[in-house]
């Protein structure tokens, strides 16, 4: 039992350690540099854009960072915006964290975060599209597209080499940008900035504007909802009172400051991203507490809670987006007439 708590604890020390070196200094250590260079000797064969097509168009949604940085809310919002013009879409994902993958395999309903990963789990839910997991993304794909599939998203991938695609977004967050711009261990890229000279559409989360050419979209708070769903409120429900905020997501400092934003006095219980949450982390916690929906995925299988809210937010898709995602499969399905 003590070791189950010494993990999470430790895995979170790691990762405020790395956060604070990527993003608060701008010149790691000299051992982090030359492991950085070791990686870009090695890793270089996936620097480049992958130049394989697919038969389909492959829309890969993904980020140049180490991390969250708004991918799911993005992919879950084109599911949306594709599924209403009548396309067939799926969704494809590693499901990092959960124990399947080996093969394709599709999300089933009820789906269980710790077999499928929380995030395949919540594009499911939230989209009622098709999404299949495999860490060979290819082998996912192929199995999107035998199950009928005309527009396959892709829940990140932008590094993974073997996937073909068609279109590429690259998500950055506008609050964190790109770190010190030091490739990995030494900073949070995991390709060269260079890499978004080649992507179709590079998209900034919030303020700021790292990237010339960039187009913002933002996050939106939609509604406070009990984690059993017996009620939702407006997000500003809570205004002025003294909220836990428990998430174990890869930037918690964003959704503190949304809770922040939103008029709350957070108090942070931060884990480690896709920790398995279990009922002792759930004790001696001070209500009410607020959790991110990806999260909730996995805390609702541990039974409904009255005071745990989740904080439901939405990615509204800019004019821009929608033009350039049209123009992408009007092209497509002229050149494969």
């Amino acid at each position: 039992m003590r070791r189950q708590r010494l993990e999470p604890m430790l895995r979170a020390r790691i990762e405020a350690h790395f956060n604070r070196m990527w993003y608060e200094r701008q010149r790691p250590p000299l051992p982090y540099r030359l492991m950085a260079a070791s990686f870009r000797a090695l890793a270089q064969h996936r620097f480049q854009r992958p130049r394989l097509k697919p038969p389909a168009p492959v829309i890969v949604v993904g980020n140049l960072t180490v991390g969250g940085g708004g991918k799911t809310p993005l992919v879950i919002a084109l599911a949306r915006y594709l599924t209403a013009t009548g396309r067939r879409v799926a969704v494809i994902s590693r499901g990092y964290g959960g124990r399947e993958g080996n093969s394709p395999l599709r999300v089933t309903d009820p789906a269980d975060p710790a077999r499928f990963g929380d995030e395949p789990v919540l594009i499911a839910e939230s989209t009622g599209v098709p999404v299949w997991i495999c860490r060979r993304r290819a082998e996912a794909l192929a199995a999107a597209m035998e199950a009928g599939a005309d527009v396959v998203l892709s829940d990140d991938g932008l590094q993974h080499a073997a996937l073909a695609r068609s279109f590429e977004i690259c998500l950055i967050d506008g609050q964190r940008g790109l770190g010190n711009g030091w490739l990995l261990p030494a900073g949070p890229l995991r390709q060269p900035v260079e890499r978004l000279q080649e992507v179709d559409l590079v998209l900034v989360k919030g303020a700021g504007d790292p990237v010339d050419g960039a187009v913002r979209v933002d996050l939106k708070p939609e509604r406070l909802a009990a984690l059993d769903g017996s009620f939702r409120l407006e997000p500003e429900a809570l205004q002025g009172q003294t909220v836990t905020a428990l998430c174990g997501i890869a930037n918690p400092q964003g959704f503190i400051q949304t809770l922040t934003d939103l008029g709350m006095l957070v108090r942070p219980r931060i884990f480690p991203d896709h920790h398995p949450f279990s009922a002792s982390d759930l004790a001696d916690l001070q209500g009410p507490v607020v959790v991110t929906a990806k999260d909730a995925v996995k805390l609702r299988r541990m039974g409904g809670d009255q005071t745990i809210h989740v904080l439901e937010v939405g990615m509204p898709l800019p004019d821009q987006v929608r033009t350039a995602i049209e123009r992408h499969l009007t092209e497509w399905n002229i050149s494969h007439e």
